[in-house]
C-alpha cells in the first residue's frame, strides 16, 4: 500500500491519527463536560470554547518556530505530546464544582491548547520533510491526502467513543442519556433561594400577555387559563422537571414496581410536546406526576419528592454522567501514550527528515562541507511567504464556510431536519453498518484501482467485499428487520458524514489525481485549491435549494413546522467533504512546498493560524442566522466561497510560479 512512499509517513500519520483520536474525544464532549460540571450558560461555554479552539490552531505558529530556532521538529513534537497528556490527565482528574474546580479545567485546556501547539504544525513540517528527496516529491500531494485520511479516521470514531463511553457508565446504575437532567440539577443549585412567581407558559399566545404586576390571585388565574401550569418558584419547576426526569429513569430500569408511579416514554415526551391540542393532557400529567411519591433505597429511602429530585440529580450527574466524562478525557491520555509509542519506537523512519534548516547549516558548517541545504535569497523568501500569505487568507473563507457544520448546519439539522426515521434509513447513522459499508468500498477499491497507488488485487478485493456484505446483511437481519416504528436521531449525528466522507473518497481521490499525473494533467495545488472553494459553494447550493420555501428561524419557534428528508443534508456533507479533499490536504502539500527551508515549521503553523481564523469567523456569520431568511444565509456562503475561487484563480500564476521554483 505505501511501499512508493518513504516508510514514515505511516508512522507519522499513525501517530497522529493517535493524538487526533484523543482530541476529537474530548472535543465531542467538552460543552457538555462543561454545562453539567459547572453549569456554565450556552454564551460562557461559546465563549470558553471558541476561546480554546482559537488558541489550538493558533499556537503552532508558535511551536514553529520554537522548532524551527531551538530544538528542532522531533523534539518539539515530544514536548508538546508531554504538555498535552498533561492536560487530559487534569480533565480526567475527578474535581468539585467551585472555583478550583474551574481553574483546574482552564489550566488543562490551556495546557492541551500549548501542546498541540508544539505537536500539530511540526509533524505535519516533518511529514513535508520526508518528500524532499528526489523521488519522492512528485508524491508529495498524494502523502498529505493518506496523511489526512488518518486525521479523519481518528475524528470518525472519537463521538462514537466518547457516547459508549457515556452510555457504559450511566448503564451501571441503569441510567440512560438525558440532556435535560445535568441542565436541571445545575440550574437546582443556582435557585437556592424562591425567586418571583414564574409561570410555565408554552401555551401562551402572542396576543395575550401576563401582567406580573397585578393582584397575585388575578394573576395566578389568568395564567392557570394561558398556561394551564402553574409554579410558585423557579425552584419548584426545576424540582418538578427533576422528578419526572428521575420517575422515568427508574420506570425504564425496572426500580418501580407500582404501574400508578411509572413514567412512560412516550409520557416524558409528551411534557415537553408544544402542540395545542395536547395542553389539557400535559396539565392532566403534570398533576399525577405531582401527587407521585418515590421510595428507592439507593436514591430516596424516605420517599420526599424534593429529597427525591436532588438525591436523584447528584447520583444520575455527579455520581454518574461526571464519571464518565472524567473515563472519556481518560482515553484521549491512553491514545497519546500509544502515538507517543509509535512515534519514539518507530523513529528511525523519520529520524532523517528530524533536520531543520538552521540543523543542517550547522552540521555543514561542524563537518566542514559544502550543505545540501536550499539557500534562498530575500528575494525568494519574500515570494514565497507573499505567495503562502494569499492562500492563507483564502482557506479562512473555506474553514468559516465549512466548519458551519458544528454551528449553523448543526441548527439546520435540529430545527429543518426529519429527526424520525425508519430502521432501514438508520442503518446510515449507525456505526456498525458504517463500518461494514467502508470494508465493503475497500475491497472495492483494493480490487479496481489498488490502494493508493498500490497494484490491483482482485482476488483479495472480492474477498474483503464481501465480508463487507456480509457484515450489512447480518446487521440488517440482527438488528433492523424486526424495529417497528421509526427511530430518533440527533443533531450532532450527521457531524460523522465528514470524516466518514474523508476516509471513503481518499483513495479515490489519490487515484484521481495519479492518473492525471500519469499522463501530465494533474492540476497544480493553487488550482486544486480553487476548485475546492468552487465545490464548496456548489455544497452550500444544495442548502440554498434545500432551505426555499422554509421559514427563517426568526419566524419559527423552536421546531420548523415543515421538516426536510435528512439526506440533503448528507448530500451537503458529501459534497463539501469533495471540497475539502481539494482544499486541506493540498494546502498541507503546498505549503510544505514553497515554505522557506528556515520557516517550515512556521509555515504550517502559519496554515493552521487561519484555520483559527476562519473558525472565529464561524461564530461572527453565525450571529446572522436569526436575522437573514434561511436561504439568504446560504446564499452568504455560496457568494465568499464563490469570490474566494475567483481571486485564488486571478492570482493563479504568482502562486503556480512560487511551486515551480520550489
Amino acid at each position: 500500500m505505501f511501499k512508493k512512499h518513504p516508510k514514515g509517513l505511516i508512522i507519522l500519520a499513525l501517530a497522529n491519527m493517535g493524538e487526533r483520536f484523543g482530541y476529537y474525544t474530548m472535543l465531542a464532549i467538552l460543552t457538555l463536560y462543561m454545562q453539567a460540571k459547572f453549569g456554565l450558560s450556552s454564551s460562557e461555554t461559546s465563549v470558553i470554547y471558541g476561546t480554546f479552539l482559537a488558541m489550538v490552531y493558533f499556537l503552532p505558529l508558535f511551536g514553529g518556530l520554537v522548532a524551527d530556532r531551538f530544538l528542532g521538529y522531533g523534539k518539539t513534537i515530544l514536548l508538546g505530546v508531554i504538555v498535552m497528556f498533561g492536560g487530559y490527565l487534569l480533565l480526567a482528574i475527578p474535581s468539585a464544582n467551585n472555583a478550583a474546580g474551574k481553574t483546574l479545567m482552564f489550566c488543562a485546556l490551556a495546557l492541551i491548547a500549548m501542546g498541540t501547539g508544539f505537536f500539530k504544525g511540526n509533524l505535519q513540517a516533518l511529514v513535508g520533510n520526508l518528500y524532499e528527496e528526489e523521488k519522492y516529491k512528485a508524491k508529495r500531494d498524494v502523502a498529505f491526502s493518506i496523511f489526512y485520511m488518518f486525521i479523519n479516521i481518528g475524528a470518525f470514531f472519537a463521538p462514537s467513543a466518547a457516547n459508549a463511553i457515556n452510555n457504559a457508565i450511566l448503564a451501571q446504575n441503569k441510567f440512560t442519556y438525558d440532556a435535560s437532567i445535568p441542565k436541571s440539577f445545575v440550574a437546582l443549585n443556582d435557585k437556592v433561594v424562591d425567586k418571583n412567581t414564574f409561570i410555565e407558559s408554552t401555551f401562551k399566545t402572542n396576543t395575550e400577555k401576563i401582567n406580573t404586576s397585578a393582584d397575585s390571585t388575578a394573576f395566578i388565574e389568568k395564567a392557570k387559563k394561558n398556561a394551564g401550569v402553574v409554579f410558585q418558584s423557579d425552584r419548584d419547576k426545576i424540582l418538578f422537571k427533576l422528578k419526572a426526569a428521575g420517575i422515568k429513569q427508574l420506570t425504564i430500569a425496572g426500580r418501580i414496581s407500582n404501574p400508578n408511579q411509572q413514567l412512560s416514554k412516550s409520557e416524558y415526551e409528551l411534557l415537553d410536546s408544544k402542540k395545542a391540542e395536547d395542553k389539557a393532557k400535559i396539565a392532566e400529567l403534570k398533576e399525577r406526576i405531582k401527587t407521585i411519591s418515590i421510595t428507592d433505597t439507593n436514591i430516596n429511602p424516605g420517599g420526599d419528592a424534593e429529597k427525591f429530585a436532588i438525591n436523584f440529580g447528584e447520583n444520575y450527574v455527579v455520581n454518574s454522567l461526571s464519571k464518565s466524562y472524567n473515563i472519556a478525557f481518560g482515553i484521549a491520555c491512553i491514545s497519546l501514550v500509544l502515538s507517543l509509542l509509535i512515534f519514539l519506537g518507530f523513529r528511525k523512519t523519520w529520524k532523517s527528515a528530524d533536520k531543520t534548516h538552521k540543523q543542517q547549516l550547522k552540521e555543514a558548517k561542524a563537518a566542514n562541507i559544502k550543505s545540501d541545504a536550499i539557500i534562498l535569497s530575500p528575494a525568494q523568501v519574500k515570494e514565497r511567504v507573499i505567495a503562502l500569505l494569499l492562500v492563507f487568507f483564502v482557506v479562512i473563507f473555506f474553514w468559516m464556510s465549512f466548519h458551519q457544520n458544528g454551528l449553523c448546519m448543526t441548527f439546520f439539522a435540529r430545527d429543518y431536519t426529519k429527526s424520525d426515521i425508519s430502521p432501514l434509513h438508520n442503518m446510515i447513522f449507525s456505526l456498525p453498518a458504517l463500518l461494514s459499508f467502508i470494508v465493503f468500498a475497500y475491497g472495492i477499491y483494493i480490487s479496481t484501482i489498488g490502494l493508493f497507488e498500490g497494484k490491483r488485487k482482485p482476488i483479495q478485493g472480492l474477498m474483503i467485499s464481501l465480508l463487507g456484505l456480509a457484515g450489512l446483511i447480518i446487521y440488517y437481519f440482527m438488528v433492523v428487520r424486526d424495529v417497528t416504528g421509526t427511530i430518533k436521531i440527533t443533531p450532532q449525528i450527521f457531524q460523522q458524514f465528514n470524516p466518514l466522507f474523508i476516509v471513503l473518497l481518499t483513495p479515490i481521490a489519490v487515484a484521481f489525481f495519479s492518473f492525471l499525473n500519469s499522463r501530465g494533467k494533474e492540476p497544480s495545488a493553487p488550482k486544486k485549491i480553487g476548485f475546492g472553494m468552487l465545490i464548496a459553494a456548489l455544497g452550500f447550493i444544495v442548502l440554498f435549494i434545500t432551505s426555499i420555501g422554509l421559514p427563517a428561524p426568526s419566524e419559527i419557534q423552536g421546531i420548523s413546522n415543515t421538516l426536510v428528508n435528512p439526506n440533503w443534508l448528507i448530500g451537503t456533507y458529501f459534497v463539501l467533504t469533495i471540497a475539502e479533499l481539494f482544499l486541506s490536504p493540498m494546502g498541507l502539500s503546498f505549503v510544505a512546498k514553497v515554505a522557506p527551508p528556515q520557516y517550515k515549521g512556521m509555515m504550517q503553523g502559519g496554515w493552521l493560524a487561519a484555520t483559527a481564523i476562519g473558525n472565529y469567523l464561524v461564530g461572527v456569520l453565525g450571529t446572522f442566522w436569526d436575522k437573514l431568511p434561511l436561504y439568504m444565509f446560504w446564499g452568504v456562503l455560496i457568494i465568499c466561497c464563490t469570490l474566494s475561487a475567483m481571486f485564488i484563480f486571478s492570482i493563479l500564476k504568482r502562486l503556480e510560479n512560487a511551486t515551480a521554483n520550489s
